[in-house]
């Protein structure tokens, strides 16, 4: 787990690792239970979707996350809600879901209809638990110009890759290096620029700062 930091009085621990899937986020939630969090906002479920989009995908996050089997969506919800049982029976935190980014920007695409499905079944699971659910895939498709006509999103890794030399080699901004692919919100069809981040940041301290005795 990341070291801590402290930022407008608040302590914060980034308790999230990149390519995990739920299950992966499940196995050691025992790390953000001892924590004794007040807080706990949970972002996960792109690599969920991207796992079962196809054959060589699976067969990928299967060895590298050490999955027992295939991540239907089913185990997927079976994941969050476990996550969710876990948090609200053995901390006292306040606790809020963000929804699924976007994948690539074709909203069209099936990709997207797939985070859509994804996205339905978070919003049932989090409201089964009473928890809130941050709107930051509407608030991501905000950012697409009306126009917009994105280069296609195609799983290959060579993009995310190329987006993470650019930024901390070459030091170009996330915005810089959205803009050269042809994109408005992503970085590399998977990860936020810093216009995204922004609107995630801002869920997060809305929920952060909210009264509790007004929240839904």
């Amino acid at each position: 787990m990341a070291a801590a930091c402290v930022i407008g009085g608040y302590e914060f621990v980034n308790a999230g690792i990149d390519g995990d899937l739920a299950w992966n986020v499940l196995a050691r939630i025992g790390d953000v239970v001892r924590c004794e969090p007040d807080i706990v906002t949970l972002l996960v479920g792109s690599n969920d979707v991207v796992a079962t989009s196809s054959a060589f995908l699976e067969k990928m996050y299967r060895r590298l996350q050490r999955l027992p089997h295939v991540p239907p969506l089913g185990w997927y919800t079976q994941c969050v809600d476990g996550i969710l049982t876990r948090l609200q029976s053995q901390t006292s935190a306040r606790i809020a879901v963000l929804d699924i980014p976007l994948i690539g920007e074709d909203l069209n695409s099936a990709m997207n209809h797939r985070v859509d499905s994804y996205n339905q079944a978070l919003r049932r699971v989090a409201a089964a638990h009473a928890v809130e659910c941050l709107p930051l895939h509407d608030r991501l498709t905000t950012l697409l110009p009306a126009a917009h006509d994105p280069p296609p999103y195609t799983a290959r890794v060579g993009p995310v890759i190329r987006a993470s030399l650019s930024h901390h080699v070459l030091r170009r901004s996330w915005d810089q290096i959205s803009t050269a692919n042809g994109l408005a919100a992503l970085t590399d069809h998977v990860h936020l620029n810093d216009r995204a981040a922004a609107h995630a940041a801002a869920l997060v301290t809305d929920f952060i700062t909210a009264d509790p005795q007004k929240a839904p």
